[in-house]
């Protein structure tokens, strides 16, 4: 058993174990919805910040690599591999619940007219305190896409600000990401209040959100340079699975308990943010865990977390209206939620988002390509220099 070296980090193509942790994080949010109050111990609802420092780690990861390998960071592609990858699911989904709706004649009694405006904005996470006692319109889960839209607008080009390269620009990204954090944590109380346990609707639009991101931001920073990579290869060692899960877990199934009692709700997210962030970690690193939640199991549900979490409201109401007795909260009802989610899940993935995503990149190559052309025709173009005469230098 030994730690993993920064060159075979930086040479990981692929992390399939963070694919079982969305898996994990997808699940449980599923039954923290329908599985009844008995389950409540398995705090299924701040799985959605285990999706948010994996977003912030990936993310960051992707675009510190690009700008190794090729000097730079193109905006424009990061954002057309973003839209190619995010919008498909999201609009057949979303267009999905709206024909569905239509065809009910609950378009207007669902408040779609008013919804849609914050759904197709991306502005999500502003729609629960628009209508706090609205009818259900199945689509409320996707606030957390409203807070990582806004995420992938803004970082990538602040990290462009930063700098390409060398050590100064190392620690300019590590600054500007300690400093955002510190921002969004210090906004908390203005946007939502310190405590986050009153009244739902402003937790949605909280910055404590964008801090939870931005922890994986700062995770990805300090393994793609070698200096603090060298602080973080300690928790690489197999062993370290132990105590960093042990932490992890204690922490989880305690969140609920902990949330209403402490009274200290932001350092107990902040908390499970750093405890999430260490555990990504100790999941790309060789070791037992990393095994298990890359499995095809695992990766298989991890693959399609995105469409299967974006799904639990309208299969729901779906499975309900099928079959009534599964209306009331109980493990039976989540698991048929989680059977029929992820079978359309299965369907939308490869008939929607990977096709799309194919698509996407082939239209980046091709943007590239002529980009290379014109750079080369303009070359060509240039007029030859003349060497002076030695007599004239």
């Amino acid at each position: 058993m030994r730690t993993l070296d920064h060159d075979e980090f930086l040479a990981m193509r692929r992390f399939p174990a963070l694919d079982g942790l969305r898996a994990i994080a997808a699940t449980i949010v599923i039954l923290f919805h329908f599985a009844g109050p008995k389950w409540s111990w398995l705090s299924g609802w701040v799985g959605v910040y285990i999706f948010f420092v994996l977003s912030g780690f990936l993310i960051t990861t992707l675009l510190l690599r690009e700008q190794d390998r090729t000097g730079r960071i193109s905006l424009s592609a990061f954002y057309l591999r973003r839209v190619f990858r995010i919008l498909p699911p999201y609009l057949v989904i979303l267009g999905g619940i709206v024909v569905f709706v239509w065809l009910r004649g609950e378009f207007f009694t669902r408040e779609f007219p008013h919804a849609l405006k914050y759904y197709l904005t991306f502005f999500n996470e502003f729609f629960p305190a628009s209508s706090p006692n609205g009818p259900d319109n199945f689509f409320s889960g996707s606030w957390t896409l409203g807070i990582e839209e806004k995420f992938y607008l803004f970082w990538p080009f602040l990290l462009v600000v930063a700098g390409a390269a060398g050590l100064a620009a190392a620690w300019r990204k590590f600054a500007l990401a300690f400093a955002a954090f510190a921002l969004m944590a210090g906004l908390v109380g203005v946007t939502s209040g310190w405590v986050l346990n009153g009244p739902q609707a402003p937790i949605y639009r909280s910055t404590v959100h964008y801090a939870i991101l931005l922890i994986g931001c700062v995770l990805a920073i300090a393994m793609h340079y070698r200096r603090s990579y060298a602080v973080i290869k300690p928790l690489t060692h197999p062993l370290a699975a132990i105590p960093v899960f042990g932490a992890f877990a204690a922490l989880h199934v305690n969140m609920e308990s902990l949330w209403w009692e402490t009274g200290s709700n932001l350092g107990l997210l902040i908390a499970y943010g750093l405890l999430s962030a260490m555990l990504l970690v100790v999941l790309v690193s060789p070791g037992p865990l990393r095994w298990l939640l890359a499995t095809k199991v695992m990766r298989f549900v991890g693959e399609r977390s995105y469409s299967l979490y974006l799904l639990q409201g309208p299969v729901h109401f779906v499975v309900v209206a099928a079959i009534p007795p599964l209306g009331e909260h109980r493990m039976i009802s989540a698991l048929t939620v989680f059977a029929v989610g992820l079978g359309i899940a299965d369907l939308i993935h490869r008939w929607v988002e990977q096709p799309m995503i194919v698509t996407g990149k082939k239209l980046i190559a091709r943007r590239q390509e002529h980009k290379a052309l014109r750079a080369a025709e303009a070359e060509l173009k240039k007029p030859e220099a003349v060497e002076a005469p030695s007599g004239a230098r």
